[in-house]
């Protein structure tokens, strides 16, 4: 490869002053260790001004091997992936880390694959030899500060007009080191809606708690108001629904209900004098939700057992069940966005259970763990790709003079005081 100083540069590098616009570019050796070298340049100016040495604004580090198998063309050394200034890993594999973390894994997990990939495992001082490491703060410093640019093209600007919006919240329980008890450390607030008949997950969001005020700030985050809204029977959330969406037909979730019923009978058949009635009741609760046909002689049977707390519900939520089996229509002719419970969502929110709940104690930072939600949004919606998010964090990058927009661990929390505990 002609790079000792002498050639002029084949990469078509033009020098960053505007003052030496067509002047004459060479190559002018490498900076950086060996296997991660990047290149500078020698400008010579066409206006009599002295020779300078400069990079470019985004620098490639040098290439691995000799050919691209994607261009299915010989690569020069000079031609290798484009790198921050001041970061020793490339976009390319800042780019995976964020798909692989979006996917379900630890920050310490992406951290290791992405060090074992870019060949910056770090050596023990003594011996030489490397150690493989398995640091969080790698990744995490990439998700904060990355998040929000590969978010962005996808980022809803207001809620679906058509079909329903489906709400549920996800809890996180942590153990209290002092008490030794479980506790909800904080909620991922979760809303699915349709595009063009499609569910795509909406927003995700933590809090730390479910209250009306929480649940008005996750509404209100986006413009426009959906027609339907599919929730749990929770105050806090048909309150700010009300509040917010004033206009909107509000259906609480079917399965919700049912299981708010069957927890009451279980916890009413603890009582013998009540045992045998539930006993003859519990069975059928579940046909007792598909239609009037079933809750009207369902509903006769549970008032005849003569059960206080029984009947008082069913005189209250169980008048709301009655209600929306008028207004939910035939099965035949209902449409696939209007569905009578949120178990939609479920098959987008599961996969963010299982993937945060093993390390849900270790996320206490609420706007780093947002920013993490916006990388599990977009491979829900099946817009994590690696490619584009390279091109993404390159664009950024030549915005700023090769340099992120936002400083690593420029989200803390005051006084050192968890944000999400």
């Amino acid at each position: 490869m002609a790079s000792g100083g002498k050639s002029w540069s084949s990469a078509k590098v033009v020098c960053p002053k505007q003052e030496h616009v067509g002047s004459r570019v060479r190559f002018d050796g490498h900076y950086g260790a060996p296997g991660h070298r990047r290149q500078y340049y020698k400008c010579l100016p066409a206006n009599d001004d002295r020779p300078h040495r400069f990079t470019e604004v985004l620098p490639r580090e040098e290439s691995w091997e000799n050919a691209c198998h994607n261009c299915e063309r010989a690569v020069e050394l000079h031609e290798g992936p484009h790198a921050a200034r001041n970061y020793q890993f490339v976009a390319r594999g800042i780019a995976e880390a964020l798909v692989a973390i979006g996917a379900g894994s630890t920050y310490c997990e992406a951290g290791l694959v992405a060090r074992e990939r870019a060949q910056r495992l770090r050596a023990d001082p003594s011996t030489g030899e490397l150690q493989s490491t398995r640091h969080a703060s790698l990744v995490m410093d990439w998700a904060e500060v990355f998040a929000p640019v590969v978010f962005q093209p996808h980022r809803p600007r207001e809620w679906p007009a058509n079909g329903s919006l489906l709400l549920d919240d996800l809890p996180f329980k942590v153990r209290d080191p002092d008490s030794g008890r479980h506790q909800i450390a904080f909620r991922v607030f979760c809303a699915m809606g349709y595009e063009a008949g499609r569910p795509k997950l909406w927003r995700l969001e933590a809090f730390t708690s479910k209250s009306q005020a929480d649940w008005e700030a996750f509404l209100g985050a986006l413009g426009g108001a959906p027609s339907r809204v599919v929730c749990d029977n929770d105050s806090g959330l048909t309150n700010a629904v009300r509040a917010r969406f004033p206009d909107a037909e509000m259906y609480l979730c079917e399965w919700h209900l049912r299981h708010a019923l069957e927890r009451l009978m279980a916890k009413l058949r603890t009582d013998p004098h009540h045992q045998v009635a539930i006993d003859e009741l519990l069975p059928d609760v579940q046909a007792a939700f598909t239609g009037p046909a079933f809750w009207v002689p369902f509903l006769k049977r549970a008032h005849s057992a003569n059960i206080p707390r029984l009947s008082d519900w069913l005189n209250t939520t169980g008048q709301v069940v009655e209600d929306q089996f008028h207004r939910r229509g035939q099965r035949s002719s209902r449409l696939v966005d209007t569905p009578l419970s949120t178990s939609p969502l479920d098959a987008f929110i599961n996969p963010i259970r299982a993937s945060i709940q093993p390390r849900a104690y270790g996320l206490k930072n609420r706007e780093r763990t947002n920013r993490l939600l916006m990388l599990m949004q977009l491979h829900a919606n099946r817009h994590d790709d690696a490619h584009a998010y390279t091109d993404l964090i390159r664009a950024c990058l030549e915005s700023n003079h090769g340099r992120p927009l936002v400083a690593r661990r420029g989200v803390v929390d005051a006084r050192g005081v968890p944000s999400l505990r």
